[in-house]
Parts: C-alpha cells; structure tokens; sequence
C-alpha cells in the first residue's frame, strides 16, 4: 500500500491540487503496478517564506550571517 506525501508551496487552484493527485496516483501505478485503489497521497502546502530549496529563500541566495 504506498503512502506518498508531496510537499508543496501554497497557491494552486483545488482543480490542479486534485489533478496534481491524480497524476501522482497514474504515475505511481504505472510504475510499480499498485492497484489505485490502494495508493494514498497527502499534499502539504506551505507558505514560500516556510521554504528553502537549494539554500535559496523566497527566491534569493543564501546569505551567510555571524553567529551572536
């Protein structure tokens, strides 16, 4: 029974939301041929100020400060 959590940043619609679950339930049975009906997703939407990817913040580079 795969359990698959998608973290992602808030802002899509519900209709991409539910199609963004369904793509994810398609590509996880094509895959490893999970039955659907099994395959469980959650999103968890986050605000991009809660979000660093590759260091970057809300789209700027990381910048490296003095510890107190």
């Amino acid at each position: 029974m795969p359990f698959i959590e998608c973290h992602i940043k808030t802002g899509l619609t519900s209709e991409r939301r539910e199609q963004l679950i369904r793509d994810i339930i398609q590509v996880t049975h094509d895959s490893i041929g999970s039955d659907p009906k099994i395959i469980n997703v959650i999103l968890h939407e986050h605000p991009a100020g809660n979000i660093s990817i590759s260091s970057r913040i809300n789209g700027e580079d990381f910048k490296k400060t003095q510890a107190p």
